[in-house]
């Protein structure tokens, strides 16, 4: 099975897991401040964001994409949703998110010191890389598993409780 990642439009990202496997696809509402995740059929699986500047909260998400960041030691299965990140332009916030797929909140990058950027529009994986593009043309590139280990402060586990609903959408015959 492989995973295969689709990025049509600003503030769509799909994967498929595997060419008949389920699908999902994510999409950006920045007048709601969220982020949905709708399955092959078009039923809402999930809903996270909402205005706001803490971890996990959003304040005009504009651009999100799939991520697999690669970090020394960490095996995990390279097919499977756990090694898979959703990366999202805050771009009223001036950061970058990353979440796993059902909500929860892995970290943050701020891209306050980066000159010129402003807020984050457009997001490009390449990996390990990522490149964020600002409104004005601006652009920067993340080495994302350093930037995540160096600049995030990891959000209480308690605040907000992880979902298992990926497995029975998820499942592969």
């Amino acid at each position: 099975m492989s995973l295969l990642l689709a990025h049509p439009a600003p503030g769509v990202a799909i994967v498929a897991f595997g060419r008949s496997g389920p699908r999902l696809t994510c999409r950006t509402e920045p007048d709601a401040h969220r982020v949905t995740v709708h399955d092959a059929s078009g039923r809402l699986r999930v809903a996270f964001g909402g205005r706001g500047h803490g971890p996990g909260a959003l304040d005009t998400p504009l651009d999100l994409t799939f991520v697999q960041p690669a970090f020394p030691g960490e095996h995990l299965p390279a097919y499977s949703p756990d090694a898979l990140w959703l990366a999202v332009a805050d771009y009223g916030n001036r950061r970058l998110q990353v979440f796993e797929l059902d909500g929860a909140p892995v970290g943050s990058v701020t891209l306050d010191d980066e000159p010129g950027l402003g807020g984050p529009c457009a997001l490009t994986w390449r990996s390990p890389v990522l490149d964020v593009q600002g409104v004005e043309g601006a652009r920067t590139s993340l080495y994302l598993s350093a930037a995540l280990l160096c600049g995030t402060a990891r959000p209480d586990p308690m605040t907000r409780p992880r979902r298992a609903w990926w497995p029975a959408c998820l499942r592969v015959n």
